[in-house]
């Protein structure tokens, strides 16, 4: 099973897809109301971001096995 999600690129993709989606759809739901903006908001929408670098690390480094 690993090894078919670390061989298609159309996974990788999805990844991308999904995280760039998730953090828009977070994004806009914060600063719609700008009342609800606390501490506890500001620390979960960090982790939210965050979890795009995690994908952008995983699919620079399942690139980089397929080139070389």
């Amino acid at each position: 099973m690993i090894d078919w999600i670390e061989n298609h690129k159309l996974i990788r993709r999805l990844a991308l897809i999904w995280a760039c989606s998730l953090i828009t759809w977070v994004v806009i739901q914060v600063f719609t109301d700008l009342s609800q903006i606390t501490s506890a908001v500001v620390g979960a929408l960090t982790v939210v971001v965050g979890i795009l670098a995690s994908v952008i690390g995983f699919y620079q480094y399942q690139r980089g096995k397929e080139d070389g």
